[in-house]
């Protein structure tokens, strides 16, 4: 009876199909602890995750409870709770990370730090690990988006080496060059001393276990962009551009970039910023002031996903002054377009990682 029962559960839980995988969670090795108690009519087991930010836990949790009242009968309960893969990690200096996923874009202007700072903590509310590293050697900007221009980090030694401890703030770790320099401060640095600070600032900080580092890349194709895809190979590369066709020419040679064979980081997708100008004086509109779905057509042209779109706002830009980070508050519609971001991003990083499995 007892084998009877475990069959008709594992058949009903057949049904489950994760969307992104494309597969059952039982072939897709997703149940764990399947249990059950036939007294008490309740079901349990643990759903595994590609990542604990994942933002199917309420689809799968519906689904499930769905099919076995359907297989067992309506008095039955489901219980599922949620866990997250380990990762499979090969650069050995970042061994603690799982994903380090770049923010870039062709041209400076179009609110890529904007992006990657409200990214992380959209990512940190799905209830992941997320550090942030501003690997905009020249111009450092995340400092002030999150209120820390005159944070100091401190040094702590671990095994025998001196690491930088990350800044803590909304649930971030938070690395960058700003921190180290005097605010104001010019670095006119060449490309290789350029490369080679961002390579201490990656390496030589105590991150800490993360699920996602989002790093907040320096406008263009230069230095910085090869030297972070050569040595660390990057999970994935999220692209940044605004409506109007300058900025997606120029989004349009970082995506390209890369792609090429030098470089080769996947390209999660592209997020369109200030895509329409919105007021709630008049709710109803949208005002395309630098065009319309320049993102869009980017995307379709590669082939790779659209993330999503960012409207302009006018407390943004008080919000970003004020270091405060316009995701943090619920339900506008600054925060719930990065929440719908960060749920694109790990969808489409879970896609890339089942391509790319042996």
């Amino acid at each position: 009876m007892e084998s009877s029962l475990q069959n008709r559960i594992y058949d009903a839980l057949r049904e489950v199909i994760d969307p992104d995988l494309r597969q059952n969670i039982v072939d897709a090795g997703m149940v764990k602890g399947l249990a059950w108690n036939e007294k008490d009519r309740k079901v349990s087991l643990t759903v595994e995750l590609t990542t604990p930010a994942c933002p199917l836990k309420g689809y799968f949790a519906a689904q499930i409870s769905q099919v076995i009242k359907q297989s067992l009968g309506s008095e039955w309960e489901a219980h599922t709770t949620f866990s997250a893969q380990s990762g499979r990690i090969t650069r050995e200096t970042l061994s603690q990370i799982r994903h380090l996923l770049l923010v870039g874009s062709g041209k400076g202007g179009v609110g890529k730090s904007t992006v990657a700072v409200n990214l992380a903590i959209a990512l940190a509310k799905l209830g992941a690990r997320v550090g942030i590293l501003d690997a905009d050697i020249y111009g450092p900007s995340v400092p002030m988006l999150l209120g820390l221009e005159h944070a100091k980090p401190a040094v702590r030694e671990k095994e025998g080496r001196p690491y930088l401890v990350p800044i803590q703030k909304y649930g971030l770790e938070i690395m960058s060059l700003g921190f180290l320099v005097p605010h104001g401060q010019a670095t006119p640095w060449r490309g290789p001393m350029a490369s080679n600070t961002l390579r201490q600032l990656l390496t030589e900080t105590d991150w800490g276990e993360l699920d996602y580092l989002v790093v907040d890349m320096p406008p263009g194709t230069g230095d910085i962009q090869i030297t972070l895809a050569q040595q660390f190979r990057p999970q994935g590369a999220i692209i940044v551009t605004t409506p109007q066709k300058l900025a997606q020419a120029d989004a349009e040679k970082a995506l390209t970039m890369f792609r090429m064979p030098l470089v080769q980081v996947p390209v999660v997708g592209i997020v369109e910023n200030m895509s329409y100008f919105w007021t709630p004086e008049l709710p109803e509109r949208k005002f395309y002031i630098f065009g319309e779905s320049g993102g869009r057509m980017l995307a379709d042209k590669y082939e790779v996903p659209f993330l999503g779109e960012i409207p302009l706002l006018e407390k943004i830009v008080h919000q970003s002054d004020a270091g405060v980070p316009a995701c943090l508050e619920d339900g506008t519609p600054i925060s719930q377009s990065f929440m719908e971001i960060a749920g694109e991003t790990v969808r489409a990083l879970a896609r890339l990682e089942l391509v790319s499995a042996p």
